[in-house]
């Protein structure tokens, strides 16, 4: 299935809207918004737009390595990206995971993964303190921008729906298409022991931190769009 033309082309007008080519920084944020909504519907919606047919109608991974400090933080807030997007997440030797999902939401947590998560490392620097406090700072960092990304996505596919093509039914399917191709390549798995928070000190600035994350889509994602169909 592949995406319509004139939706490619709305968002590639969008984007350039939003890259300077309005004087007016309202419309810039308005055009950028907009873009990366329809960029996440067409994630739901049109799987095909940058890979091959095949790619796109079968679930695949993707492998992302971590490097100290605060690699549990770092995997911890990656599954939590890759979940948003209906993928599911297995943790190798404790600093590598493996990520199962359709190319194009892969694509979305890539992203996202390359933008938030040196922004928290960077933060938790800032912040200082006892690895408590870091903890509680990173585990809160997670769950705002989970939460916001959550209501982002949910937002979009609100609209989706509102358009009349059918999202909610295609996202369930793809969904359950996810859990089984992960339950193929990982039969054996043992449930991950919980993490446990000793101190909820740094909690509050871990919000605020998440709340100033950038969870932008758009431009990334069109760029990597660009260079598979200019292939």
């Amino acid at each position: 299935m592949t995406a319509p033309d004139h939706l490619i082309d709305r968002i590639r007008t969008l984007l350039a809207i939003a890259d300077g080519g309005s004087p007016y920084p309202e419309e810039q944020a308005l055009a950028r918004e907009r873009a990366e909504k329809l960029m996440v519907r067409l994630a739901i919606d049109e799987a095909g737009v940058r890979m091959t047919r095949e790619e796109a109608q079968t679930p695949t991974s993707r492998l992302f390595d971590f490097t100290a400090p605060y690699i549990k933080d770092q995997i911890i807030l990656v599954c939590a990206i890759a979940r948003v997007f209906s993928c599911r997440s297995v943790v190798h030797g404790g600093r590598r995971v493996t990520t199962v999902g359709f190319a194009s939401d892969l694509t979305m947590v890539a992203a996202l993964v390359e933008t938030l998560l040196p922004t928290m490392r960077l933060e938790m620097d800032a912040y200082g303190g006892s690895q408590s406090r870091k903890k509680a700072f990173a585990w809160s960092f997670t769950s705002t921008v989970r939460t916001r990304l959550t209501e982002f996505y949910a937002g979009a596919l609100r609209e989706a729906e509102e358009e009349g093509t059918g999202s909610e039914l295609v996202l369930l399917d793809r969904a359950q298409q996810v859990d089984l191709a992960y339950q193929e390549m990982f039969p054996n798995l043992r449930a991950a022991r919980r993490r446990v928070l000793n101190s909820w000190e740094g909690w509050g600035e871990g919000a605020e931190a998440g709340h100033r994350a950038d969870i932008s889509l758009g431009r990334k994602v069109d760029q990597a769009g660009r260079r598979e169909l200019g292939r």
